[in-house]
């Protein structure tokens, strides 16, 4: 194998391309996500608030798992933006979903309280899942 080689050259720009789309809406995503929620994570975080973190890690896992998924089996970078921009609604409704159930979720998690952000993160997480395993090729 050398490194001309048409099919290694096409899957190296593949990897390129989507990985870029990706990072892209995954920065798009933490983007509008810490700009929706009442609490500010990145300061909460910087203060050393981990409930803050393990909230934005589950949102983070929970909008990346059903984009990862599409990347795998679309083989379509239009259809990668599509259902990643969807992922991204879930998880932002989800979220405004959650705090509706719970009204002192924000007031926890700014607290440090794990147990709000495990909630937090728990629906998040089931989100995702679910919506990786609706969507259909």
């Amino acid at each position: 194998m050398t490194y001309d080689e048409p099919g290694l050259v096409s899957s190296l720009s593949s990897f390129v391309t989507y990985f870029a789309v990706a990072v892209a809406l995954t920065a798009l995503f933490v983007f509008i996500y810490v700009w929706t929620t009442p609490h500010s994570e990145f300061k909460l975080m910087r203060e050393g608030n981990g409930a803050a973190a393990l909230g934005l890690t589950g949102a983070l896992i929970g909008f990346v798992i059903p984009l990862a998924l599409v990347i795998s089996v679309s083989g379509s970078l239009m259809q990668t933006t599509i259902w990643g921009t969807g992922a991204l609604l879930v998880q932002t409704i989800g979220q405004f979903s959650a705090r509706l159930l719970f009204p002192s979720l924000t007031t926890d998690i700014v607290a440090g309280k794990f147990s709000a952000a495990i909630v937090q993160s728990g629906i998040a997480l089931s989100l995702g899942i679910l919506q990786a395993a609706c969507w259909v090729p």
